[in-house]
């Protein structure tokens, strides 16, 4: 089996390879023995042939994971021309010879929202290569997500306007927040596609209504507010070389019960902003072109075009490198959670220091 995994929403790829683990492990506990994830960003041919062509062990089937493989040739808008497949043509011929590949091997390559990709529409050239996309969720097929990821909860809409707190309380200043009176349009507006953080919210959501009806007020409260706040804080301390900004924000996040995983994705959207300023940016293209084309407001420019010129493309990829990284050790055990998030934000703080060197 050799499988294309990719596309903008990050939770059923999640779920993908969750299927793909229980598959491979089959009953016997021998997952993690016959588990490979190989690091796509630096991976040569050989570091993918050598555990495809192995046989499982005390087990029917061996998963080898390539992750990120295919977004280091997703073609960047400067590039004149796609980067060259031609280094893994080794790559290639063992998986286009017959009987090549054992039966017993699950081969996939993961990547993100893929357009021009000239490593995947040749691997979709093999015959048997199963090709798998997971498009971004928008309007109605979002709105039907959420609601059917609600009532999996046990979580029941109840439609209405924005009312306060009895208590207290404010109206969303947002106008176009407030007025709406489906709460699953004001976790969509809110959350936008990224799944996991809506699931995420979803289950928190079901503990704090107990079975009762939840309101628009209800979901702002949950989705927004304070969580927001962190969020941010934590994305600005790990971009902009606050290591205390961001070790403060992670605390209070967890606190409110957020996922090391998900958080680490949060940050991974972050650079994916930067890399495409860092893009633009090499391809000579002027400010106001960047803020246009990416829809980025009038008063993050400083701040975003700081970004990107601190970090340049190496300090992209040490980025990426470092978060891929943490992830792959937390999923194969080999680095508490807590502990592997504690140092990747760290890791990721020192290659932002430059820039809060430059402003003292």
């Amino acid at each position: 089996m050799i499988l294309l995994l990719y596309g903008a929403d990050a939770l059923a790829i999640r779920r993908r390879l969750q299927e793909l683990r229980d598959e491979a492990d089959g009953g016997t506990g021998m997952l993690a023995t016959n588990l490979v994830l190989v690091p796509g960003w630096e991976a040569k041919p050989h570091d993918i042939i050598g555990p495809a062509l192995s046989l499982p062990f005390l087990a029917a089937k061996r998963l080898v994971i390539v992750e990120g493989l295919l977004d280091r040739f997703e073609q960047r808008p400067d590039q004149r021309a796609p980067r060259s497949v031609e280094p893994f043509a080794p790559l290639f011929q063992i998986l286009e010879t017959e009987g090549g590949l054992p039966e017993s091997t699950m081969l996939v390559f993961t990547g993100g929202a893929l357009k021009r990709n000239p490593i995947r529409d040749r691997l979709k050239k093999i015959r048997g290569v199963a090709d798998e996309e997971h498009k971004e969720l928008k309007g109605d097929s979002l709105l039907r997500f959420i609601r059917e990821e609600a009532s999996a909860r046990g979580i029941k809409f109840r439609s209405g306007p924005f009312r306060p707190k009895s208590g207290g309380g404010e109206l969303p200043e947002d106008p176009e927040i407030r007025r709406l009176s489906d709460p699953a349009s004001v976790m969509a507006l809110l959350l936008r596609s990224d799944t996991l953080s809506i699931v995420s919210e979803l289950d928190k959501l079901a503990l704090y209504t107990m079975g009762r009806d939840a309101t628009v007020s209800e979901v702002y409260e949950s989705c927004a507010g304070e969580r927001e706040s962190n969020i941010w804080a934590l994305t600005d301390g790990v971009m902009d070389g606050d290591l205390g900004k961001a070790l403060t924000a992670l605390d209070r996040l967890r606190r409110d019960g957020e996922e090391d995983l998900g958080l680490m994705a949060l940050m991974l959207e972050g650079y994916r902003r930067t890399a495409k300023v860092i893009d633009l940016l090499e391809a000579g293209r002027a400010e106001e072109e960047i803020m246009s084309e990416l829809r980025l407001q009038s008063w993050t420019r400083e701040r975003e075009m700081r970004r990107a010129r601190v970090l340049g493309r190496d300090g992209l990829m040490a980025a990426y490198k470092a978060l891929v990284g943490a992830d792959r050790g937390t999923k194969l055990g080999e680095i508490e959670g807590e502990l592997a998030i504690e140092v990747l934000i760290a890791q990721l703080v020192a290659l932002a220091r430059p820039a809060t060197a430059a402003r003292r």
